[in-house]
């Protein structure tokens, strides 16, 4: 890893605690050295697949179990679909660890509503943005999570 890893945790720690974020579930996310709940790992690219092979590949992040895994080539760049809409890294980033993140929580992938719409935090859009304007934030509709037993 080649990234500051500070400057990593502290992007982690006040994205999900943002007041946009899932903390609107009513949950707190707190770093903690033993027993958490989840992980969020930064990885280089050609370790991806060392998390599964079936389920994360060198070139996207990717969720495996209570392992939210954020590739270190996307947290440097983005993806041309994020930055050909215009987005930023900054933003791309809190888009990212939302969107792994929700994966823990329970959430599957969503889509493009309406060409022009802002898209929902757990469409992929790292991959394509279907029409969407770029979105860091869970939506109201987003705000529910299975794996905390939390409804909508």
């Amino acid at each position: 890893i080649t990234s500051d890893m500070q400057e990593f945790r502290n992007v982690v720690a006040a994205t999900l605690n943002d007041a946009r974020g899932w903390s609107r579930l009513g949950v707190s996310f707190v770093e903690v050295d033993t027993g958490g709940q989840f992980t969020v790992f930064l990885s280089e690219a050609s370790q991806m697949t060392t998390f599964s092979a079936a389920g994360c590949d060198t070139t996207y992040s990717c969720n495996v179990g209570r392992a939210v895994i954020i590739n270190q080539d996307r947290w440097l760049g983005a993806t041309p679909s994020w930055t050909g809409a215009g987005a930023v890294l900054d933003t791309y980033r809190q888009m990212v660890i939302n969107h792994e993140t929700g994966h823990w929580l329970g959430h599957g992938h969503r889509y493009c509503s309406a060409p022009g719409a802002e898209a929902p935090v757990m469409q992929q859009q790292s991959m394509d943005m279907q029409g969407c304007q770029p979105n860091p934030w869970p939506q109201s509709g987003e705000m529910y999570s299975p794996t905390l037993g939390i409804r909508s």
